[in-house]
């Protein structure tokens, strides 16, 4: 009996400890604002190339992301390449050069940012510093939080 006992006791504890455990995607929630209420743009802080953070828009319709011409400046970010893109604004051709972005805990090496002079946003949004576009975008599960301000940003498996 007590030999029975056992038995079922460990084969309890091997059917604990040898489930299959399923993969968990990282994630990151970083806080949100919106720009006003007339031009509603939310807003996150982005660190390029360690240094910031900096105040981006999240713009989803926008093929590559931006770094304001003014920030560009300030960071000697070296415009290597033209990039072709469509924003808000309609298609447009710039200089791009590429930084490392991070959002909350994720980093994206040499992501294109289009160098661009965002004063006509500035108009409508307040002080931005550049956008988080779809080159920045895609690699995540975006998730817009607007009741908890926030945006999460999920890795795939």
């Amino acid at each position: 009996m007590k030999v029975r006992g056992w038995f079922i006791s460990a084969a309890g504890a091997c059917a604990l400890c040898c489930e299959p455990r399923v993969a968990q995607a990282a994630t990151t929630c970083v806080p949100t604002t919106i720009s006003s209420v007339a031009t509603p743009e939310v807003l996150v802080h982005v660190r390029i190339n360690g240094l910031g953070p900096y105040v981006f828009f999240v713009d989803t319709g926008a093929t590559v992301s931006i770094v304001s011409s003014r920030l560009a400046r300030k960071l000697h970010l070296a415009a290597s390449e033209v990039v072709h893109g469509v924003g808000a604004g309609g298609s447009f051709s710039t200089r791009a050069a590429r930084v490392d972005l991070t959002v909350g805990e994720v980093t994206q090496k040499g992501v294109v940012v289009s160098i661009f002079d965002v004063s006509q946003l500035e108009a409508a949004l307040g002080p931005v510093d550049g956008a988080l576009g779809y080159n920045f975008l895609k690699a995540y599960r975006a998730t817009i939080d607007f009741p908890g301000h926030r945006l999460c940003l999920e890795e795939p498996l």
